[in-house]
């Protein structure tokens, strides 16, 4: 009996509009306090303490719920006063179909957090990629040319330990690594060349560990590398923007540290830039790029301005800055994200809006019918 009574209670808190409510109240006060909390520490910071996370600690010692449980609690809610308080009967369906299509929004949410990708592809006027560059992630990239074929092989930063010795399939050379930082500062020492023992394209002649910034994005790793084959060390800098290149065993090997490269499902290629200034004025009012897009068959020309991306397949690609150069030369820098379940919310909305539509119908028969009989009975 008294197991029984402790199931009824569960069930009915399960489905109790004052959790919906709570719930609802704790978003409101996360969102509100991590956007606050965004403009000291970042919005990665943010997302990762409010927003992503399932507890967080408030001053350091109270825990507090993250919007990840919180939003769960509220989908195992829904589900619960689907079943137990509107009742899976067809009389209800308006009900049910609204309460579906939340759940629907939300199962959106946790598909986008786990499964979305972003990444950035900038492009001046004349060119064209079908690869786009992680915002913070890193790799190592080897390649050589033979025969006018360039060969490539790549690993992920976060794949490298100190003292890892690196195995690359596709090419017959040994590389150890000595030092992986995931932020570090590089230094050029004028007074003194590279040393005959270590390689480096630039003239950096070492590296030191930095703390790693909250913000991914300010993080520039440095990796120092042994060749066994040459008994030399490759010295190699997130901020380069040139490879070092190696000759081991009678072939020309280029390193080189940089963003992780994400394969589009097309070619992307800029056409024309343009930038509108309000009259009489330096302020920038819009900017927007002509692209021509490439895949198989398919050519076509597009604009993809501030407010109207390019969406192709799971795709969006946004027109998110651009950069002038002091020599003047314009670049486009688009944001792009994969997001299998982008269609989701726009689902979502439509069976919402099929629910309370069906919900007033139905309550509008009800009262007809509720007038009618007190219309007979008097």
């Amino acid at each position: 009996m008294l197991n029984d009574l402790k199931k009824q209670t569960i069930i009915k808190f399960s489905y109790s509009l004052k959790l919906t409510v709570a719930c609802l109240i704790l978003l409101a006060i996360l969102t509100t306090w991590g956007t606050i909390y965004q403009a000291d520490n970042g919005l990665y910071a943010a997302k990762a303490k409010f927003f992503t996370s399932w507890f967080f600690l408030a001053g350091g010692f109270i825990p507090l719920p993250g919007a990840a449980l919180v939003l769960s609690v509220l989908f195992l809610n829904l589900i619960s006063s689907m079943i137990f308080r509107i009742g899976l009967r067809l009389k209800n369906i308006g009900n049910l179909l609204t309460h579906l299509g939340i759940l629907i929004l939300l199962i959106g949410g946790f598909f986008t957090f786990l499964f979305s990708q972003e990444s950035v592809l900038m492009l001046k006027e004349g060119e064209k990629s079908s690869w786009s560059n992680s915002y913070h992630a890193w790799e190592l990239s080897v390649w050589k040319d033979v025969q006018g074929i360039r060969h490539f092989s790549s690993i992920s930063f976060n794949d490298l330990d100190k003292d890892e010795k690196i195995n690359f399939p596709d090419f017959p050379i040994s590389i150890r690594v000595k030092e992986a930082f995931r932020n570090a500062s590089a230094f050029r020492d004028r007074e003194r060349s590279v040393s005959a023992d270590m390689l480096n394209a630039s003239g950096i002649v070492s590296i030191d560990k930095k703390n790693t910034d909250p913000e991914p994005e300010a993080n520039i790793p440095g990796l120092v590398l042994f060749s066994e084959d040459l008994k030399k060390d490759i010295l190699l800098y997130g901020g380069e923007n040139i490879h070092t290149s190696a000759e081991i065993k009678g072939d020309i090997y280029n390193f080189l540290l940089r963003k992780l490269r994400k394969k589009l499902p097309l070619e992307l290629g800029l056409l024309d830039f343009r930038i509108k200034k309000y009259p009489g004025s330096e302020i920038v009012k819009s900017y927007e790029s002509t692209v021509e897009i490439r895949h198989d068959d398919l050519k076509r020309e597009v604009i993809i301005s501030m407010n109207k991306p390019l969406r192709y397949k799971e795709y969006t690609f946004f027109q998110s800055r651009y950069q002038i150069t002091p020599a003047g030369v314009e670049y486009s820098i688009f944001a792009i994200v994969k997001n299998s379940g982008r269609l989701l919310p726009y689902i979502s909305s439509i069976v919402v809006f099929i629910g309370m539509l069906i919900h007033f119908i139905i309550m509008l028969f009800r009262r007809k019918k509720e007038d009618s009989s007190l219309q007979k009975g008097n």
